[in-house]
């Protein structure tokens, strides 16, 4: 707004196009928006911001670091960093790796609501919500995450969500069962 209000100020050519009623009703309608935006959840609780999810083939927590193994996507897809055609195994498990930016004094719990997609009812079912706990934040983020081994194939997505259910996040990926297939381009990376 103060930006808005300085533009105004010092540009004698906006002042002729834009009188103070109109830049008024621009001001409300930024606001307007953006407090709808919120209420319908079409973005993310102010204090807490979503800044990794990956499905992995394996994670590892070793002190204050993370370990994670994923297939890593094509490099033309640059805005997804996994693959989202997983590769299951019977005997695996499939995690799946977040991490959020949180204020320093901040403890809330996080939810992974893992979710399979049924085809003959062309609806989104609910498998399993599983909470853990962040406390504070850190540059990179609060990282946490959830596996299941209880998995059948088809269109997944996990929505990284809080208690009061305000969608953080959404990790999809669709899992083929094969055991003649392997992952590919399978890569460790730390967190």
């Amino acid at each position: 707004m103060t930006l808005i209000i300085l533009i105004y100020t010092l540009s004698p050519s906006t002042r002729k196009e834009i009188h103070p009623g109109r830049l008024l009703a621009i001001i409300l309608s930024i606001y307007t928006i953006i407090n709808l935006f919120y209420y319908f959840r079409l973005i993310p609780p102010v204090p807490l911001a979503p800044d990794e999810g990956i499905v992995a083939h394996y994670v590892e927590k070793n002190g204050d670091e993370y370990t994670v193994s994923y297939e890593k996507n094509d490099s033309f897809i640059f805005w997804r960093d996994y693959r989202i055609k997983f590769v299951f195994k019977p005997d695996e498990n499939v995690y799946i790796y977040s991490s959020i930016f949180a204020p320093t004094d901040l403890q809330k719990s996080i939810i992974h609501r893992w979710k399979w997609y049924n085809e003959e009812t062309s609806e989104w079912e609910i498998v399993e919500d599983i909470t853990y706990e962040i406390t504070g934040g850190r540059d990179g983020g609060f990282r946490g995450y959830t596996y299941k081994n209880n998995i059948w194939a088809g269109k997944w997505k996990v929505e990284v969500i809080t208690t009061e259910e305000l969608v953080l996040g959404v990790i999809d990926f669709e899992i083929t069962l094969d055991d003649t297939l392997e992952p590919k381009r399978l890569v460790k990376r730390r967190f």
